[in-house]
């Protein structure tokens, strides 16, 4: 398993390299400048990150032939489907954790409970991203991110230029949200990990039923 994992940061290397660049160019700005108008798109860059690591490796395996010689190997196709999920966790994990120093660094301006936001939304993407990218390819996954984003952001702003979803609304969302959210974590927490726990066995049924 350990050598799966190096396998997949080795070769998807020069993509982490160069998305953890961006990253790390968002997190310095925030704290030499402390402009909390830059905390935003530094945390979509970082949920970007977390959300396709692990489908950088799985493009790789393809256009490599990879795919061909560990089916022909003694490791089961379900360790190297693992390893791409643990992979993920891995990135989640550090990603969500340079979103809480970039938080404290410049002032702690989103509140605690952003926090597991957060996590929910980079594990969420994550179970979308991998399966799509093991049975569509690495475009579609561009297009599907793109889709996840954009199309949430154009509703809303349709519906607040309808005044359904007014400055009020929102506010009372935000303050919905912060009164109850002791019960919603823990919701949102088992909701995301089943998603996630169903992704990696969507993913092996589609990994053990691809001929290479």
């Amino acid at each position: 398993m350990l050598g799966l994992l190096y396998k997949d940061f080795y070769t998807a290397k020069k993509e982490l390299l160069m998305t953890g660049f961006m990253a790390l160019i968002f997190n310095v700005l925030n704290v030499v400048v402390v402009e909390q108008e830059l905390l935003a798109p530094s945390i979509g860059v970082l949920i970007s990150v977390g959300s396709l690591v692990p489908t950088y490796s799985i493009h790789y395996d393809k256009a490599n032939n990879w795919n061909k010689f560990v089916c022909a190997s003694p490791i089961s196709r379900t360790k190297v489907v693992l390893s791409k999920y643990i992979a993920g966790i891995a990135s989640i994990v550090v990603m969500n954790l340079l979103i809480v120093l970039d938080n404290v660094a410049i002032g702690s301006p989103m509140p605690v409970w952003s926090y597991p936001v957060f996590l929910c939304l980079t594990v969420f993407a994550q179970a979308v991203m991998i399966p799509v990218c093991l049975k569509l390819g690495q475009n579609f996954v561009v297009a599907v991110f793109m889709g996840m984003v954009f199309v949430p952001m154009a509703v809303l702003f349709g519906l607040n230029r309808l005044g359904v979803w007014t400055d009020e609304a929102i506010r009372g969302a935000f303050d919905f949200v912060e009164r109850n959210a002791a019960l919603l974590g823990p919701i949102a927490a088992v909701a995301v990990a089943a998603l996630y726990v169903a992704s990696f066995f969507l993913t092996l049924h589609f990994y053990k039923k691809m001929e290479f």
